[in-house]
Order: structure tokens, then sequence, then C-alpha cells
């Protein structure tokens, strides 16, 4: 069974389950199903907020969550949908409103891709340099080039999966770190580039080829930039603890991940305040739902990047061997490009999508680019792989009411 990490240390969410529940959550949404399609607005958004209402009620408990919060946008309609349900702290009295926001976890990544790629389309770089170019303090790392490091297939591994990562997260959650500090945990292990596996790393690697290639910008000025380009005013990112103003939105979020016992001192804790250091370039980002889709519609049908870049960013391999794939398929349904997994799976459409995840938070969006809609759903725990549903039978449930009412 093929798994990967969505953002966290042994937190896979197994890309075989988000595949089978999609096809499983058909048979849970029988009350959308026996519904007649009613093409209003009102009909859609009320069937909608029962998914939501149907699956905090049923799954709050086994996931530890209190709240779902949901954006649903349909190509060249102005008015997207934004819901969210439950209350900001598990067992708490106050509300979640759609302007609540949310870590989204490996999310990140897409925004880390476009600041490379907007470096080349610059001259700065060229994805395929070497970090023997841009980082030569890394020398067993010299042959591997940038692209390898944002589609996954550097053979370098992933921080998030050692003892020390663990041990030094469960004693310090409000600890500072540094770029240099994330790598070092695997450096230098690494095995020959080429097949497929999840890593972390490569992320920060990245983030510290922004800033040598910007002459030491930081991250955050050039991804704030990049932000306020798009008018994404609700999408922020610092490299470790967020300001008063941004963490008075955030949700409470909470760790009750059992699968991996390294973590076990934060089981049942609010993550709300813990420091995003360990994360940064490869999963700090927070943002409410609705400028997250906005991200996602400007990163698939914008003008983000020109058609070279964007070309490149959408390029896929195949999971887990590597090869590249033009597009994935029925013999390679699980691609990867720079920062984003595209997915084939009968009967659904192809899609685009990602659940990002960090110690007390999950990210996920679909994005279906035959009919241009996207549904983005964030939720307030990081929960143990048998319990993580939200693909299974939220998207799938959200999936069939959309297409019950003709939008998909």
């Amino acid at each position: 069974m093929l798994c990967f990490r969505p953002f966290s240390s042994s937190r896979n969410v197994c890309l075989t389950t988000y595949v089978m529940a999609l096809s499983l959550g058909f048979a849970a949404n029988s009350s959308v199903m026996a519904q007649t399609p009613r093409c209003t607005n009102d009909a859609l958004k009320a069937a909608l907020h029962t998914d939501l209402e149907n699956y905090l009620t049923t799954r709050s408990s086994a996931e530890h969550i209190s709240t779902l919060s949901m954006t649903v946008s349909f190509r060249g309609d102005p008015n997207d949908i934004n819901m969210a349900v439950g209350k900001t702290q598990y067992g708490g009295d106050e509300d979640v409103t759609p302007e609540n926001v949310f870590q989204i976890g490996s999310n990140t990544k897409a925004y880390t891709s476009v600041l490379i790629l907007q470096l080349e389309a610059d001259g700065v770089l060229s994805i395929d340099d070497t970090l023997g170019k841009w980082l030569p303090q890394y020398p067993a790392y010299g042959d591997v080039t940038i692209r390898q490091l944002l589609n996954m297939t550097s053979g370098i591994p992933t921080y998030d999966a050692t003892s020390a990562w663990e041990t030094d997260v469960t004693n310090n959650p409000y600890g500072i770190s540094t770029p240099d500090q994330l790598v070092a945990y695997v450096y230098p292990a690494h095995r020959k580039p080429g097949s497929w596996e999840y890593s972390n790393t490569g992320y920060i690697l990245a983030q510290m080829i922004i800033e040598k290639a910007t002459k030491w910008h930081s991250y955050k000025a050039d991804l704030d930039q990049l932000l306020t380009g798009l008018n994404l005013h609700n999408t922020f990112y610092d490299s470790d603890f967020y300001p008063p103003a941004v963490r008075e939105r955030l949700v409470s979020g909470y760790y009750v991940n059992t699968d991996d016992p390294g973590l076990a001192k934060l089981l049942g804790m609010d993550t709300k305040n813990f420091s995003l250091g360990w994360t940064q370039a490869a999963g700090g980002i927070i943002a409410t739902p609705h400028d997250m889709t906005k991200w996602i519609r400007d990163l698939f049908e914008g003008d983000v990047l020109p058609s070279k870049q964007k070309q490149e960013l959408l390029s896929l391999v195949a999971i887990p061997d590597g090869e590249h794939i033009d597009q994935t398929s029925t013999e390679h349904p699980e691609g990867f490009a720079l920062g984003l997994f595209q997915l084939t799976i009968p009967p659904f459409e192809l899609f685009w999508g990602y659940q990002g995840s960090t110690l007390g938070y999950r990210a996920t969006y679909s994005y279906y680019p035959a009919s241009g809609v996207i549904v983005t759903v964030f939720t307030n725990s990081q929960a143990p792989k048998e319990e993580n549903k939200i693909n299974e039978i939220l998207v799938a449930n959200l999936y069939q009411t959309l297409k019950t009412f003709g939008k998909i």
C-alpha cells in the first residue's frame, strides 16, 4: 500500500485510502442521492451544509475535531460558497466562522515551488541547477537538482521521521528552528535519486536556495510579496510564531495521532500556540479556506507563472517509480508534480488534490479541471490514519452532492 506524508512525522495518510474513500463515500451520501436535483443555490448550500454537519456530528469524537470550514468555488462564478460549522475549541462555545484561519501544512509546498519558478522565469536560476551550485555546504547532495527537491525524487530523507526531531519537538514544542538545523537531522543521509519518496527536507533546502538566490532576502519577504500581489490577505506566514492578531483568528488544533509513539507526549494537547519553526517552507502557512481556494484557482487557471514555468510546475512523476508521465491514468493513477498531487480514479474524473497536515490541523483540497470546481475543507486535529476520514467520507459526499446538483 502506497502512502504519502501530507506534512508531519509518521502521520501518514494513505493515498490508497484517499482513493478508496472517495468511492466509498457514495454509499454514505444516500440522503443527497435521494434528493431530486434542484438547481438553486440555496438548495445546494443547504445540502453541502448538511454534509458538513453530518460529518462533524458523527466524527467529532473519533477525530477529536470541533469544526469544519469549507469553500466551494465554480469556474467563472465569483460567488463562492463559504461555510463553517462547529466551535473554535473542542468542548467550547465560540462559533467558527469562514474568517477563522487554520494551518494548511504541506499545501505550503506549492507556494514554495512557485517562488522557485518565478526566480527561474527571471533568469536567476534553473530548476535543473544542482545543489552543488547553490548550497555547496552540503556536498553529499551536490548532484541533486532543484527539480528533484520539488518533485520528491531527490533521495534525501524527510527530517520529521527521525527520532532526534521527535525528541526535540516533544521536549520543546515552542522551540525556534533554523533551516540548517532541520537539514542537520538527516544530513548526509541520501539514496540514489530517481524513485519518489515524500521528503519535507527538500523544501527546506529549496527555501535556502530562494534566500540565497535573492541575496539573502528572507523566504517570508518573498512569500509576502507573492501573497500581496495575488490579494491573498487572509494567508499568513511566519518562520516560528504568528503575531497575536493572526493567532486570535486561529482555531485550536489537537494532536491525537496515536500512530507514532515518538510523539506520545503531545497526545491530547492544544497545539495552537506551538512553534511552526519545524515546518517553514514545507508547511508553515496559515489561511482561510477561501483564500486557499483563490490560490488554487490562480495557480491552475491564472497567470501566476509564465507558460514555461507553469508547465514545469505541473510536470508529473509517477508514484512510486518516479518516471515522468504526461498525466495520471489507470496505469499510473497517482502522480506528483512540483508540490502538487494528481490522481485518476474511476469513476471520478482526473483531479488535483492534497491533504496537508501539521501537529493539530488538516487542510485538503480537490480541483477538478474538467468542470473547474474546487472544494477546500479544513479541520482542527491531526488524527491517526485509521480515523482520518475527511477524504474517505466527507470529500466524497461533497463530490456526490455537487454531482447530483449538476456542478461536476
